[in-house]
C-alpha cells in the first residue's frame, strides 16, 4: 500500500488531487471511499516511522518524528508542509506526492547510510582485533626464532669453544633474549592500547544504541523487553537479600473514548503526559518506570512494601485526577487505575506480574479510578 501511494509502483500524477481521483477512478477504485481509506494508512504509516525514528547524525528522533507529523498532516488534510498551518478554508486541497516521495526516499537512505556506517566502524575493529593477533602470532614466532638461533650459538660453543668463548657465548645469549622479552612486551602494551582506545570508541555507540533500543519511542521510558530484564533481576536479588520489591500496574481509564472523541494524535499525548507525572511520582534511581504496552504502564519498586506502594499509588491517582490533560488548546479529563504486588518470597516473576494484573482490573471492575492490592497466591488459584 505504501509503495503504491508513494509512485513505486503506480505512477500517480503530481497535478494535485483531481489528477489523483481520475487516476484511481482509472483503476477501478471508488473515489471517495477507497481513496479516503489509502489516505488515512498513508497517514498512520508516516506517523509510525516518525515515532520508531532513530537519532541519526545531528538530527535527533524528535525533529524527523515533528518531520513525518507535518507530512502525515499534509497527506490528511493537505496543511502546508512549510509553514505547518492548514490552507485557508474553500481552497482545494492540494497534496504534494512527488515531494512526499522524495522526503520518504531521501530518509530511508539516510538511515541506510548510518546503520552502514555504524556497522562499518564494527568491521573495522573486528579487523583491528583480527590484524593485531595475526600480528602478534607472527611477531612471536619471530622472537622464537630469535630464541632459537641464540640457544643454537650457545650449543655450538659449548660442544667445540674454550671457556672463555663458552662464557662470552652464554652472556650473549642471555642479553639477546632479554632484549626479545623487552621488545615483545613492548609490542603487547601497545597492541592493547591501540584496541582499548577503538574498543572504548566502539563501546560509546553501542551504549547509546542500548539505551535507545531499552527506551520506548513516544514516551522515552523503559520498554517491555528491558522491563522484562529488571524484573529477573529484582527477583533474584530479592529473593538472596529477603529485600521488598512491588510492581505497579497502571493503566489510563476509557482511553479507547479519549482516541474516539478527540484523535489518536490527543491520545498520544495524553500518554505522554502520563509518562512524565509517573517519573514525577517515582522519582528515586531505584524506581523502574516502564511503559508496559499501548496505555498500561508499570513501576518496580525495589525495596518498599506493599503499604509504601500504595500510598504512592494513591497520590499518583489523586494528581491524575487532579490535573486535566492538554493537547493544543483542548484539556482532557482523565483518571487511572492501579493494580500493586508486593513479591512473595520465592515467587516467579510471571505470577507476580499475572497478580498486579488482576488486582488493576479489579480496580477497573469496581468502578476505575483507585488502587487495589493483589491477593495471596492461594487466593488467584
Amino acid at each position: 500500500m505504501l509503495g503504491d501511494w508513494l509512485g513505486e509502483k503506480v505512477n500517480l500524477p503530481e497535478q494535485g488531487d483531481a489528477a489523483v481521483s481520475s487516476s484511481i477512478q482509472d483503476n477501478g477504485l471508488d473515489q471517495t471511499e477507497d481513496f479516503t481509506k489509502a489516505v488515512e494508512s498513508l497517514g498512520r504509516i508516516l506517523r509510525s516511522l516518525g515515532r520508531h525514528a532513530f537519532e541519526m547524525d545531528e538530527r535527533s528522533e524528535e525533529e524527523i518524528e515533528k518531520d513525518f507529523e507535518r507530512w502525515a498532516m499534509h497527506v490528511l488534510v493537505g496543511s502546508s508542509i512549510r509553514d505547518e498551518h492548514s490552507e485557508s478554508e474553500g481552497e482545494p486541497i492540494q497534496r504534494d506526492w512527488g515531494e512526499l516521495t522524495k522526503f520518504v526516499n531521501r530518509h530511508r537512505q539516510q538511515e541506510k547510510q548510518y546503520i552502514e556506517r555504524n556497522l562499518q566502524d564494527v568491521r573495522n575493529v573486528l579487523w583491528e582485533f583480527t590484524n593485531s593477533v595475526g600480528r602478534a602470532v607472527v611477531e612471536d614466532q619471530e622472537s622464537d626464532q630469535q630464541v632459537s638461533n641464540y640457544l643454537e650459538q650457545l650449543r655450538v660453543a659449548t660442544e667445540a669453544g674454550t671457556f672463555n668463548e663458552v662464557k662470552q657465548a652464554l652472556l650473549s645469549v642471555v642479553q639477546g633474549m632479554n632484549m626479545v622479552v623487552d621488545e615483545r612486551k613492548r609490542r603487547q602494551q601497545l597492541r592493547i592500547q591501540r584496541l582499548g582506545e577503538k574498543l572504548r570508541s566502539v563501546e560509546q555507540e553501542l551504549g547509546s544504541v542500548r539505551k535507545e533500543m531499552a527506551l520506548d519511542p513516544l514516551t522515552k521510558l523503559y520498554n517491555r523487553g528491558a522491563l522484562d530484564l529488571q524484573l529477573e533481576r529484582t527477583a533474584s536479588i530479592s529473593f538472596f537479600s529477603e529485600s521488598a520489591a512491588c510492581i505497579l500496574m497502571v493503566d489510563i481509564d476509557h482511553f479507547k473514548h479519549i482516541n474516539d472523541t478527540y484523535g489518536h494524535p490527543a491520545g498520544d499525548a495524553v500518554i505522554q503526559q502520563l509518562s512524565d507525572r509517573l517519573v514525577s511520582t517515582f522519582p528515586r534511581k531505584g524506581d523502574f518506570v516502564a511503559r508496559y504496552g499501548g496505555e498500561e504502564f508499570c513501576v518496580l519498586l525495589s525495596g518498599a512494601n506493599v503499604k509504601v506502594c500504595q500510598r504512592l499509588g494513591e497520590r499518583l491517582v489523586e494528581t491524575v485526577r487532579k490535573e486535566v490533560f492538554q493537547y493544543q488548546e483542548i484539556s482532557i479529563p482523565a483518571t487511572v487505575s492501579v493494580g500493586v504486588a508486593e513479591l512473595i518470597h520465592g515467587e516467579t516473576v510471571p505470577t507476580w506480574l499475572e497478580r498486579a494484573d488482576r488486582a488493576l482490573y479489579r480496580a477497573k471492575d469496581s468502578g476505575r479510578d483507585q488502587v487495589c492490592l493483589a491477593l495471596e497466591l492461594v487466593d488467584t488459584a
